[in-house]
């Protein structure tokens, strides 16, 4: 429940979901814009997002949604394996309303730990040297998003009680709801239903900590090689396209005269070229492939010249 869009109740128990069917993003977002009476109940959730997301803009939260990329090789032994790339926008309906109720849960569980002093893997991260209004003169959107990206400080995880989370907006949160893809949201999940059944949590603060120094450790080596996987499977899709096609950028920052840092929007993908004379920052440009060559890490844009 919410009092001025805050959690005024919430409870914690065991349960068992059995999803009826299930949506894409693309097919909820749709479904939201159609206003379905058949789908009141996706409605409903979606405007409840929309007052949480107020409501924690209102108490600092940093907007930081861009764009989404995945792609999907169906094949990758074959010479030519087969290529599907998917964009989402996280400021789509659909997003908007998973990414706030998995807060919502986050600060629940949160609260719900720091009140029956269960150790948990509390994150919070500082905002203090962030002044947004400095911003203000950059579009919404992943414009404005990636000037601020830049300049945060990085989450800190305490074991023995919540920290705010500037950046989100709340006093506390755990991650929570990816036990299956996150192991320390399964760790958490261990945590919780101990105490649910009346037992002493398996793990200190202090071996939690432990566990979690090594967790770190490789998932930022993961990170590394997923972020590597997906730069060379989108150059590969670009090495594939039309030479005459042209794609739409926008302006993310100036690197060096009329270099700038560029935002594919078709490709959610990020690179430099040169753009025309008077670009500024945030306007869209257009730009071609001029080469590339994923095995070599090497991708040339040039910019198109209106005639």
């Amino acid at each position: 429940m919410w009092v001025c869009n805050s959690i005024a109740e919430y409870s914690v128990f065991n349960s068992v979901i059995k999803p009826t069917y299930m949506l894409t993003y693309e097919s909820a977002s749709e479904l939201l814009h159609l206003n379905l009476q058949e789908e009141a109940e996706l409605r409903i959730l979606s405007e409840a997002a929309n007052l949480r997301s107020n409501w924690r803009c209102q108490q600092g939260a940093i907007e930081t949604s861009t764009l989404d990329t995945r792609i999907k090789v169906s094949n990758p032994e074959d010479p030519e394996p087969s290529l599907k790339l998917y964009v989402e926008n996280q400021a789509d309906p659909a997003m908007r309303l998973v990414f706030e109720m998995m807060i919502l849960c986050g600060e629940a569980i949160a609260t719900f730990g720091s009140r029956n002093d269960i150790p948990l893997p509390y994150r919070g991260q500082p905002q203090s040297d962030i002044n947004v209004s400095e911003f203000s003169h950059l579009p919404e959107g992943p414009v404005r998003s990636f000037a601020l990206v830049k300049v945060m400080r990085a989450a800190e995880i305490d074991f023995r009680k919540p920290a705010r989370h500037g950046v989100l907006g709340i006093p506390g949160y755990v991650q929570f709801t990816s036990p299956i893809r996150r192991y320390l949201d399964l760790l958490a999940h261990y945590q919780v239903k101990a105490f649910l059944r009346g037992e002493p949590p398996p793990f200190t603060a202090g071996k939690l900590e432990g566990i979690a120094a090594g967790i770190n450790e490789n998932i930022r080596t993961v990170r590394k090689l997923c972020n590597s996987s997906l730069r060379y499977w989108i150059l590969e899709y670009l090495r594939r396209q039309p030479k005459e096609k042209s794609y739409r950028a926008l302006v993310l920052r100036f690197l060096k005269d009329r270099i700038a840092a560029l935002l594919l929007l078709e490709v959610g993908f990020q690179a430099s070229a040169w753009v025309p004379l008077g670009s500024q920052i945030g306007d869209e440009v257009l730009v071609k492939v001029e080469e590339a060559h994923p095995r070599d890490d090497i991708l040339f844009l040039k910019e198109v010249v209106s005639e």
